[in-house]
């Protein structure tokens, strides 16, 4: 299980959780769950709010209460690691996947690019600074 857990870790970078009430989100995560949680400011953007794990951000919360994510389903999002997310958008949308955000630059974060796969399935693809 370790073994699995470093693989999985090494491939699915990164998690988060999207919806209509990020404070009731962070409530049924840290009082079901356990989890702890904290946040890093991001200038115009606001606080990114993430839930922890042994005091380590292990996913980030987003709500979708706003105008502009009214459309935006509750859900679970996943970031997978990538060594080009350009060259690996070209693949995928030559594959028959859609892109549906970026690809975009987070400053100290990294690469990344939101794509829809041939089966509807979302998937985020990133590459770390």
């Amino acid at each position: 299980m370790e073994e699995m857990a470093t693989n999985i870790g090494k491939t699915f970078v990164w998690h988060e959780v999207y919806g209509p009430n990020r404070d009731g989100i962070i409530e049924f995560y840290t009082k079901a769950l356990d989890f702890g949680t904290e946040k890093m400011p991001m200038g115009e953007m606001g606080d990114y709010h993430m839930l922890t794990r042994n005091g380590k951000a292990v996913c980030g919360v987003f709500d979708t209460s706003s105008a502009e994510m009214k459309d935006v389903p509750p859900h679970w999002a996943t970031y997978l690691a990538v060594d080009d997310v350009d060259a690996r958008l070209e693949k995928c949308t030559s594959m028959g996947a859609k892109l549906i955000v970026g690809p975009m630059e987070v400053p100290t974060v990294g690469r990344m690019a939101l794509i829809q796969d041939p089966f509807g399935a979302h998937l985020w693809l990133f590459k770390g600074e």
